[in-house]
């Protein structure tokens, strides 16, 4: 009987353990890497996190914020949220095609955006509505004043 009783102890222990190393692997497998990335040569090289996006710090008007690299999108956009957080202005109303369809938004202009060792000035943005997202999209107006190559799940910005 107390052979039976250890057995049956040993199996709830290991199944214990299984599920807890399963739990562990989804865990982690499923939460986004921060992305890294280095300055070299004049050049930003941006490593591609699990999701195949291109994330990196910077600032507007002096003010901390994280971008996401969006050649399909024209502007910088910034979530509603954000753009509040940051004191941005609604200058007028704006509508832009998206992979959505319409939104329309405000556009307004960013006095100073930086990431890595780039700073830009008077960039032209639209404040998208009801997003709740944190990120922000650096589009093809800033991404076109720079030379950008991509391969092997990095990507490389420079002047």
């Amino acid at each position: 009987m107390d052979e039976e009783r250890v057995g049956r102890r040993m199996l709830f222990v290991a199944w214990l353990l299984f599920f807890g190393l399963l739990f562990a692997f989804f865990y982690f497998y499923e939460r986004p890497a921060k992305n890294t990335y280095q300055i070299k040569n004049g050049a930003m090289i941006i490593n591609a996190d699990r999701q195949g996006h291109y994330v990196l710090d910077g600032t507007i008007d002096e003010q901390a914020v994280e971008f996401i690299v969006d050649t399909g999108a024209t502007l910088v956009a910034i979530p509603e949220n954000v753009a509040e957080k940051l004191g941005l202005r609604h200058l007028y109303p704006i509508t832009v095609k998206t992979a959505n369809g319409e939104v329309t938004g405000s556009l307004t202009r960013i006095d100073t955006l930086t990431f890595g060792q780039f700073t830009l000035h008077n960039v032209k943005a639209i404040i998208a509505p009801a997003s709740n997202d944190r990120l922000i999209l650096l589009g093809m107006n800033v991404l076109s004043q720079f030379t950008i190559t991509q391969q092997d799940h990095r990507l490389e910005i420079k002047h």
